[in-house]
């Protein structure tokens, strides 16, 4: 008797769930409501395609399925109990002012984005309220479907309280916000209750006029799975956290087009644990990480970055960026008002042009071995620019012999002045060289460049085999690279002995007096030019006396040489 009654308890169950459904639909001209009989406590009224939807209900979860396409209407759930939303192929756009969605229950909302469904929602820039769907409480999204949402008066998606993504949520889209396109808040102070949490699903954030996603009002940021694609543009942050950002797993892929802006902002600490974080800093002034360092909360890490695991890759290609005030602020991989603290894991920065910089931390660093890896180009490529690219494995040769130490020293490939591609030397047996392009092929012969950091001098390398590009192929192998090399010229080695000494300056003093070098000897007057004025005389005497004093480094010159 006792598992009959249990089957029947759970068929009861079940049928009161399925009864507990709700259903919107709303077409061009009208919206329709079904409510089940056994619903008591839930009163709407339809005006048009306007749907206001209130339940007196306190211990029940019921189930609000929307669906149908409505280019001008709105859907406002209203009560004091929790719910669920079930996304079920609606498209729907408020015109006439207001959220297409709002919801002002302020408790938990299970938002369902419907298994195979594409869902749509979108408000007008007279919206009212904060965003195209606004919750008063606190949404958990889940399920494996679509959602699209724009917001042209604010935020796109926005809620009071904190917001979180489940490991089976599918894919939210934000087309657009003149805001941020995902906010929430309000918070108070050392309240951890407000947070943006993404365990799981696929979101794409675009055409933000403010933040990407903004935990507010000391707010905090959960990243722990799923893949997060965030473009920003001026003055603007990707993931903004009010308090501490925490990321401990996931892909993330972060464009800052605009200037001034923030990939990773924290106004107390950013914590990294795991995660494959990559960051492309365009526009001018923009930082890949930014912790600052608040005192006005006990919640707060004096403006520190913690990194304990994953993979960060950030390239910077920005200048510095001068604001009305006459104010500069670098293009900064890393800008860390508190303390640097890298145990484990790997922070890649690449800079590129002339005015971009790695890190800048205000007070103490604490870097483990191999866990920092840093590169600078003089020249500027942005991979994600391009459209096809190849490879060419590489070695550097100077004077026949093979560079050892790419360290303060960039290589890249240019089609005439363009530079295509930058080498990257992870060993000391071959560089991988990625070019890029925007046609499938390039006519002509690529020329090779080493810049040397050290020295700041720059010259060609001229290649072992001649190189073109076309997309998808590569020249060389690891195990028999292409060889870049150099025979190079020395600014004061006159007499080409690999070395600046007094040999040197009589090779100058016996040409200044008999205008020209001793017959059967070296000389080299590209070398002896050391001021590059075009001349030969007691000046060049006096710039190599000055750099034995000096015990100068050899430094390459540029230039065709006579020899």
């Amino acid at each position: 008797m006792k598992p009959i009654l249990k089957i029947l308890s759970v068929l009861f169950f079940l049928y009161s769930q399925v009864e507990a459904q709700i259903t919107i639909n709303f077409t061009e001209d009208e919206a329709t409501v079904t409510v089940p009989e056994t619903v008591t406590d839930v009163i709407y009224s339809v005006t048009g395609t306007n749907v206001v939807i209130f339940s007196s209900n306190t211990t029940d979860e019921y189930t609000y399925s929307v669906s149908g396409s409505c280019s001008d209407g709105s859907l406002s759930l209203r009560g004091s109990y929790k719910l669920t939303l079930e996304l079920n192929g609606i498209n729907l756009t408020n015109n006439h002012g207001g959220a297409a969605i709002y919801e002002n229950c302020g408790k938990r909302i299970a938002v369902i984005i419907k298994d195979g469904t594409v869902n749509t929602l979108s408000d007008a820039a007279t919206n009212t309220q904060k965003a195209a769907i606004y919750f008063e409480g606190h949404p958990e999204f889940e399920g494996g479907g679509t959602l699209n949402v724009s917001g042209k008066a604010k935020h796109a998606i926005a809620s009071k309280e904190y917001m979180e993504l489940k490991a089976t949520t599918g894919t939210i889209n934000i087309l657009e916000a003149a805001s941020d396109g995902i906010h929430c808040g309000k918070g108070k102070v050392n309240n951890e209750h407000n947070y943006f949490k993404m365990k799981g699903g696929t979101v794409n954030i675009m055409n933000v006029g403010s933040d990407g996603i903004d935990a507010d009002d000391y707010g905090t940021i959960h990243i722990q799975g799923g893949s997060l694609s965030i473009n920003v543009d001026s003055d603007a942050k990707a993931l903004k956290a009010d308090s501490i950002l925490n990321i401990s797993g996931g892909d993330i892929s972060i464009h800052a087009k605009g200037t001034d802006s923030d990939a990773l902002r924290a106004n107390y600490a950013v914590n990294i644990s795991g995660g494959d974080i990559n960051i492309v800093l365009e526009g001018d002034g923009t930082k890949g990480i930014k912790s600052k360092c608040e005192t006005e909360s006990t919640v707060n890490n004096g403006g520190d970055v913690n990194i304990s695991g994953g993979y960060i890759n950030i390239l910077a290609l920005g200048d510095n960026f001068t604001d009305a005030t006459g104010d500069v602020t670098t293009c900064t991989g890393a800008s860390i008002d508190g303390n640097l603290n890298l145990t484990a894991g790997e922070l890649h920065i690449t800079t590129m042009g002339e005015e971009a910089k790695d890190l800048s931390v205000k007070g103490t660093e604490s870097i483990a071995d191999n866990t920092l890896f840093t590169s600078s180009s003089p020249w500027k490529v942005n991979p994600y620019s391009y459209l096809y690219d190849m490879t060419v494995y590489c070695i550097v040769k100077l004077d026949s012999t093979a560079l050892n130490d790419y360290t303060n020293k960039s290589i890249g490939a240019f089609s005439g002045d363009q530079c295509i591609g930058i080498a990257t030397f992870d060993t000391n047996a071959f560089g991988n060289m990625r070019l890029y392009s925007n046609t499938a092929t390039i006519d002509g012969t690529l020329s090779f460049r080493l810049h040397d950091y050290d020295t700041n001098t720059e010259f060609e390398l001229t290649a072992s085999q001649d190189v073109t590009f076309t997309s998808d192929t590569y020249y060389g192998l690891p195990s028999n690279p292409v060889i870049l090399s150099s025979d190079l010229n020395y600014y004061g080695d006159a007499n080409c002995d690999k070395q600046v000494d007094i040999s040197d300056v009589v090779a100058v003093v016996n040409y200044v007096l008999n205008g020209s070098a001793p017959d059967n000897a070296t000389f080299e007057p590209l070398n002896a030019d050391v001021n590059e004025d075009g001349i030969i005389d007691i000046s060049d005497v006096v710039g190599i006396v000055n750099m034995i004093l000096n015990a100068e480094p050899l430094r390459p010159r540029t230039g065709s040489s006579s020899r």
